[in-house]
């Protein structure tokens, strides 16, 4: 199984307790992170630190998050292999990211971040949150202290990274994050330009259809209330074909575009023929 199968103890909350009991000194005394987001950046961030303390929790707010990995860890790992960045004698083997540098935006508490670096990579996870990267930071030194060499998290927007880390990675993952966003184009450009060429860009997120509107967000927010109210809003959501196009002014490639779906039922994702729903796309930056 991917998912992480222990919830974190009550010493775990205990301590992701009292590092979270910080975070809000610092956010009251303005030294917090979050000071010179803009309004609405700032909800965004506040909406989803409100489930700091619940993120590792697989049965509760986001069983669905942890869910998504048993597809999209998958889906970036065969990317990176289909594109011949991964040497011959780590394919096939737990370790086959070993050697893979990867940029994850927008990693929250870290639960794909986690088993990305499972599989081998290095990876650097960033998010505006302060509270999300301390349970990220509580969780690995706690539960997963084998990966502290792999794994490194930063509160940092992405356009500040990418300046200092201008085509560093061989892989950018932006996973559940678009549809939390206004400026899209802003944001895959700081992310394209910390991808060196040649690099994947992996993205998963929300379809802007009525179908999804209506089961994803409507139904699943405000009637079985499997995700918070308010997690997702329909002029933030956007096409696949709107995505590829934007990143094709930045000279990468879309190479697949994968539909899938959440069956809430059995708490499981599945892929399907058609991006009505949801859908995950890598890309692939030019190498001239």
């Amino acid at each position: 199984m991917l998912r992480n199968s222990v919830y974190p103890h009550s010493k775990l909350l205990q301590n992701l307790a009292k590092v979270l009991g910080r975070c809000n000194n610092s956010s009251s005394t303005g030294g917090g992170g979050s000071a010179t987001l803009d309004s609405d950046t700032k909800r965004e961030v506040e909406h989803h630190e409100n489930q700091a303390t619940d993120w590792w929790n697989q049965n509760g707010t986001m069983e669905a998050l942890h869910a998504l990995n048993e597809i999209r860890v998958p889906f970036i790992r065969d990317g990176i292999v289909a594109r011949g960045n991964v040497k011959s004698h780590y394919v096939n083997t737990t370790k086959v990211l070993k050697g893979q540098s990867l940029l994850e935006v927008g990693c929250g508490g870290g639960l794909l971040t986690e088993q990305l670096a499972r599989l081998g990579a290095q990876v650097t996870g960033i998010d505006l949150a302060e509270k999300l990267i301390a349970a990220a930071k509580v969780h690995l030194t706690e539960l997963s202290p084998e990966l502290s060499s792999n794994v490194k998290y930063k509160m940092e927007p992405v356009d500040q990274h990418a300046k200092a880390n201008c085509e560093r990675y061989d892989a950018v993952i932006v996973s559940e994050v678009l549809e939390h966003v206004d400026d899209k184009v802003a944001l895959l450009e700081a992310c394209v330009r910390s991808l060196r060429p040649g690099g994947s860009i992996f993205i998963t997120t929300l379809n802007k259809t009525l179908p999804m509107w209506v089961a994803g967000v409507a139904i699943s927010e405000y009637v079985l209330s499997l995700v918070p109210k308010g997690t997702h809003h329909w002029d933030k959501m956007i096409s696949p074909l709107d995505v590829q196009r934007i990143l094709d002014t930045m000279n990468c490639q879309t190479v697949l575009v994968n539909g899938s779906t959440y069956d809430f039922w059995n708490n499981s994702w599945r892929w399907i023929n058609t991006t009505q729903m949801c859908y995950a796309l890598q890309a692939v930056k030019d190498s001239e």
